[in-house]
């Protein structure tokens, strides 16, 4: 941590890097940050302070952008797996001392942190209205509270810290801290998100399009309540989305292949942004390369024509048994999920040995190459109510667990969940979340959260080896590097490693 943390603060360079950072972003992030450059002028109007904030949000293209964060999230669980013996994510061969993509999650996770709390100190002081500041505090402070929930759902316990770094003793103490238990920062951020909520947008749209809102921050706190068993505190933050949708119109669920096909839709709460073009501003991924069906011959994909296409296929990310045993042939979201066929022809990889690959929610076939412009979906409506569902069944109100439930089942053309007892609705809810999220960055922290990790890894065997040979019970949390360790002996690092 201490070579990250002095790269960016000392002699206060982070608020100018923050303003560089901003290179190529897009959508709201598409202006000048010139005249906001300097630190003597800095927040001396709303714009320099927005821009602050804008370099914020540009740290979640460190992390999301990288594929080996969606491997570790979704392609290394009980319904999808890496297929690959070099990827150290998906076979849970990673170590301190080969952390994998825990590095770079280490690394930007804090930076991101670091930024905000820089932004958010700098606001406080600023001589701006105090309308601009609580809107753009709570801005900062819902994203610190993002990176902190992605920094505690990879390592657990890790340095907490909330103050802007002003001075190099600042950044000596912060070098030197040592791990906060988890559920202490999530309980601290949870308050947070509560105060702050308020301030933020109702609703993101023109040129605020892929902004933080209230609707993000109540589902993140909701999120964190979860994973800390606060089931009374969850139950109430994910009402609050349900308020805006049932009492204001602004979420809704939508057809399931709009939820993939129509970016920033009605039941979309929060998509990190990107877009590409050949000659234009870029924010590029390559995620859904490594899930469209392999081999490629010309516009053929595993022997099925997708189109004029020139979309480079890794294939090494697939659906297990037990996604696929998720889904019955009513459910609407098979096809969207997974793919035996497209548009009457059926894959190779389904003709010959009956089984499918992921489907077009995780293809794009306009990418260029490898860089494809489709938005990652981090969170909507569909999973604020299974929220709200999980909820009330650990509080054994089954009676609400079903009506939620029922609503994201019924969209799936699957009826209604039996009311039955509240072990037997765990378990559907459990699932119901596999077959509505697949691929949304949660199914790993699900699990882990669950108290299901191991058995549920282990149970991919059929699928890859590899992963169900490997994997140890504290694979759940990735290692603490151990450069981070040298750096700052105070740092302890998780059990059994």
């Amino acid at each position: 941590m201490k070579k990250l943390i002095k790269r960016y603060v000392l002699n206060l360079v982070v608020l100018l890097a923050t303003v560089f950072s901003l290179a190529g972003c897009e959508k709201f992030l598409e202006e000048n940050m010139k005249n906001a450059a300097s630190p003597d002028k800095f927040y001396t109007s709303e714009a320099e302070a927005q821009a602050a904030v804008n370099g914020v949000y540009a740290v979640l293209y460190d992390i999301f952008s990288n594929p080996e964060f969606f491997f570790a999230a979704e392609g290394s669980t009980d319904l999808m797996v890496m297929i690959t013996e070099r990827n150290v994510n998906g076979n849970f061969g990673y170590s301190p001392v080969a952390p994998g993509v825990g590095q770079e999650v280490w690394k930007h996770g804090f930076k991101g942190v670091m930024y905000a709390n820089n932004t958010i100190s700098g606001i406080k002081k600023s001589a701006l209205s105090a309308e601009i500041k609580d809107k753009l505090v709570a801005e900062a402070t819902t994203l610190r509270s993002l990176y902190y929930y992605i920094l505690t759902n990879t390592f657990s316990d890790v340095p907490y810290w909330s103050e802007g770094l002003q001075s190099e003793d600042d950044v000596n103490q912060v070098i030197a801290l040592p791990r906060s238990d988890a559920d202490s920062i999530r309980s601290v951020l949870m308050e947070e998100l509560e105060e702050y909520a308020p301030y933020l947008l109702e609703k993101a749209e023109g040129a605020n399009i892929g902004r933080i809102t209230q609707g993000f921050a109540y589902g993140l706190l909701a999120r964190l309540a979860l994973t800390n068993r606060n089931w009374e505190k969850a139950r109430w933050a994910a009402e609050q989305v349900v308020n805006l949708a049932t009492d204001k119109g602004i979420y809704t669920l939508v057809d399931y292949s709009d939820i993939y096909k129509i970016e920033n839709n009605k039941e979309s709460i929060f998509e990190i942004q990107y877009s590409y073009s050949v000659t234009g501003l870029q924010r590029a991924h390559q995620i859904y390369n490594w899930c469209l069906p392999t081999p490629k011959d010309g516009s053929k994909y595993n022997g099925v024509d997708l189109g004029a296409s020139s979309a480079t296929p890794y294939g090494a990310v697939r659906p297990t048994k037990r996604l696929e045993s998720y889904y019955s042939d009513i459910d609407r979201r098979k096809a969207h999920v997974l793919a035996s066929e497209y548009n009457g022809q059926e894959f190779n990889r389904f003709r010959s040995s009956g089984r499918y690959w992921l489907g077009p929610k995780f293809w794009d076939i306009y990418a260029n190459n490898i860089a494809s412009g489709r938005n990652l979906i981090f969170m909507r409506y569909a999973d604020i109510l299974l929220m709200m569902a999980e909820a009330s069944i650990e509080l054994e109100e089954l009676g609400d667990a079903k009506y939620y439930m029922d609503l994201v089942r019924n969209r799936a053309n699957i009826g209604g969940v039996s009311l039955t007892d509240q072990s037997t609705m765990r378990e559907e809810l459990r699932k119901e979340r596999g077959r509505e999220l697949a691929g949304e960055f949660t199914r790993k922290w699900d699990i882990v959260r669950w108290g299901i990790f191991y058995e549920s890894i282990k149970s991919v065997a059929e699928d890859y080896a590899a992963a169900a040979e490997n994997v140890r019970p504290h694979n759940m949390y990735y290692p603490i590097p151990s450069l981070e360790i040298m750096k700052n002996p105070a740092l302890r690092q998780n059990n059994g490693y």
